[in-house]
């Protein structure tokens, strides 16, 4: 089977390597010339595409599966994949749910009002072209040298009440690997580690007592309850 993925960055780098260890044909793209030979390492092929800069589809052409990983809050992609013409049996768009207001409430999949406007205009231009295409709408990325101990080893946090929406790199895997397989289309879920303490229960959770407020949750109910999934790691305490 021939895998796509548009847009090899943290996450899709990690994918290639892991679809590549299960004999899946992997195709990487990047913008950056320089993360080419990084990739080599870990895909099939690799190849420059730039969306922005008259691209070369061809090397997209045979693909059984496009997953398309390109920064979701930015248009500087929009134009260039309106030109995209090559179909794919099968598309998954990797999103946030960035989408969501920052309000403190429970936010599902069927929460539709008042979405952030860039984020609902990239998913919008990709199901326009791509019906058939599945969204994943990723909580903050997290595992392995992403942690909250590192990125505030030197700066105290914010708002240390807030309560996480993170997911692990490894579950990301895991559930792109059940949408190889699935037959589902045209659906959209919410991808975040299903535990939600605090960013100061996570820094320190020696001093911190467990938050009773009221917070904004993101919800991945839905997921669990369609591929009757299991997070790899549901508590981001332990990431």
């Amino acid at each position: 089977m021939r895998i796509a993925i548009i847009g090899a960055g943290w996450v899709g780098s990690k994918l290639a390597e892991f679809l590549t260890k299960k004999n899946y044909h992997v195709i990487a793209t990047t913008t950056s010339p320089e993360k080419i030979l990084p990739l080599q390492k870990v895909a099939t092929e690799v190849h420059l595409l730039n969306f922005s800069q008259n691209p070369d589809f061809s090397v997209l052409e045979s693909v059984d599966m496009a997953i398309f990983s390109m920064p979701i809050s930015r248009n500087s992609w929009f134009v260039g994949f309106q030109k995209l013409k090559t179909e794919f049996p099968k598309t998954l768009l990797f999103s946030s749910t960035g989408i969501y207001p920052q309000e403190k409430e429970i936010f599902t999949e069927e929460n539709t009002g008042n979405l952030r406007s860039d984020i609902s205009a990239a998913e919008t231009l990709v199901r326009n072209q791509y019906p058939q295409t599945n969204i994943l709408r990723l909580g903050g990325l997290m595992g392995g040298d992403r942690s909250l101990q590192n990125i505030f080893k030197n700066r105290e946090p914010e708002n240390p009440d807030k309560a996480a929406n993170y997911i692990h790199y490894q579950d990301i895997l895991a559930v792109v690997e059940l949408f190889i397989n699935s037959e589902r289309k045209g659906e959209t879920y919410n991808l975040v580690a299903p535990e939600h303490p605090t960013i100061a229960e996570i820094l320190h959770p020696e001093k911190t007592k467990k938050s009773t407020e009221k917070q904004r949750i993101i919800s991945s109910e839905k997921l669990i309850r369609d591929f009757n999934y299991q997070f790899l790691h549901p508590n981001p305490k332990n990431f």
